[in-house]
């Protein structure tokens, strides 16, 4: 399987609180940095020495359980976990994400925060993906081509990214 979806894995308001953690702090230029991808998304992937919410650690948490991981080791980017803003005329490119531990595979596994207006969906293997807010996909990012589709209109779309690097195995 490419890709795993769960639907509604997170509460309404665990979603609500992650938004406006974003949308508080995207203007934050020593948090949110621009992605480095060519398009509208800042990012906290560059960044150190934060706190997400403590919702962030709980979904994280739930995550592991879920999927019954047992050992793996987070990515180097802080604590494992991303958030993204992407605003209007977003796009990301088809890529592949590195392997931080060789020869464990990266898994991402992605939650939905808001949708843009239109577009912004996730695109693997050149297939777009139907996803709901609140969704999480996991999908192992070292090893299957993916982007996105590019944002169109003014509602951004806000995503939390959590990584992990882990053997490989069906999800």
């Amino acid at each position: 399987m490419e890709y795993k979806i769960i639907r509604n894995f997170v509460s309404q308001e665990e979603q609500t609180d992650l938004i406006q953690w974003i949308i508080n702090n995207k203007d934050s230029s020593w948090l949110f940095k621009d992605a480095n991808m060519g398009g509208n998304r800042v990012t906290t992937r560059y960044s150190k020495d934060f706190s997400f919410p403590d919702v962030t650690y709980s979904i994280q948490k739930r995550i592991i359980n879920r999927l019954k991981f047992k050992d793996f080791k987070l990515p180097k980017y802080h604590h494992g976990i991303v958030a993204s803003y992407a605003g209007e005329n977003d796009t990301v490119f088809e890529h592949t994400d590195p392997q931080w531990y060789p020869p464990l595979d990266t898994l991402h596994c992605n939650l939905m925060l808001q949708k843009s207006l239109k577009g912004g969906e996730p695109i693997i293997n050149k297939k777009c993906i139907d996803l709901n807010e609140r969704d999480l996909w996991c999908y192992y990012v070292s090893k299957v081509k993916h982007g996105a589709a590019k944002v169109i209109g003014n509602k951004p779309r806000l995503m939390c990214v959590f990584g992990f690097c882990i053997d490989y195995k069906e999800l």
